[in-house]
């Protein structure tokens, strides 16, 4: 009797319909096994991974169990790949393995002229859905930049303001105002971060570390070129 493998992919999104989760693929993808005279010999899944990712463990695994004359059961084309490259690559590492893909929902596999032509328009399509949910995060993502908010880690010495931007934590200030009085000294990275843990100088419960003195030595440099000009003015 034919060995089948079954694998799922899932991955969490808001409004995202219960049928995709794997536990339904896995429902289907048994059915579909039993149907086809299959016996399913294991199961392999990936939870919150992308679809444009080759390097799953799931996937992984599941194709390494692969021997010759087996199948690969996927619930549906876009549970294997959301990516043209992604989909052929994972296609022939199947082939190489001896085995093939086939899919629960009745899609044709791609061992078929007609499948992989299928195959190919339909991965097209998804890369192109990607690239365009990719082009509008980086315009959003420009849009909030050229009104100048910030975007990412807010670093110390500074809070996001209402409307995004960063403005000076006085609080916070004080403690970088002592690292830059010891920078000036001559003090090194280490030692400035040892003093301040020393004296109980912590800001946001964590530790002060060598790398994160050079860090605001760094980002804050005019302050210190300036030898505190700007630290206790304006």
């Amino acid at each position: 009797m034919t060995r089948a493998i079954i694998y799922t992919r899932f991955s969490p999104r808001p409004n995202a319909d219960d049928c995709e989760s794997c536990d339904r693929q896995l429902e289907l993808c048994t059915a579909y096994s039993a149907r086809q005279g299959y016996t399913v010999d294991a199961t392999f899944e990936d939870r919150a991974v992308s679809g444009g990712e080759l390097d799953r463990p799931g996937l992984v695994a599941a194709i390494n169990e692969l021997r010759q004359g087996d199948i690969l059961v996927v619930a549906a084309r876009d549970r294997l790949a959301r990516d043209m490259l992604v989909a052929l690559t994972i296609t022939a590492q199947v082939c190489a393995k001896g085995a093939r893909v086939e899919y629960a929902d009745g899609s044709p596999n791609d061992t078929t002229p007609e499948g992989k032509l299928f195959g190919n328009i339909l991965a097209a399509f998804a890369a192109y859905e990607r690239d365009r949910i990719r082009g509008r995060t980086k315009a959003g993502l420009k849009r909030k930049r050229d009104a100048g908010m910030h975007l990412g880690a807010v670093p110390i010495g500074y809070r996001r303001g209402v409307d995004g931007s960063l403005e000076r934590d006085e609080n916070e200030w004080r403690h970088v105002q002592q690292i830059f009085l010891r920078a000036s000294a001559g003090l090194k990275s280490k030692e400035i971060a040892d003093e301040m843990n020393t004296n109980g100088w912590i800001v946001r419960g964590k530790l002060w570390g060598e790398r994160t003195i050079r860090r605001i030595l760094e980002r804050e440099k005019d302050a210190l070129d300036e030898r505190g000009k700007r630290l206790f003015g304006g």
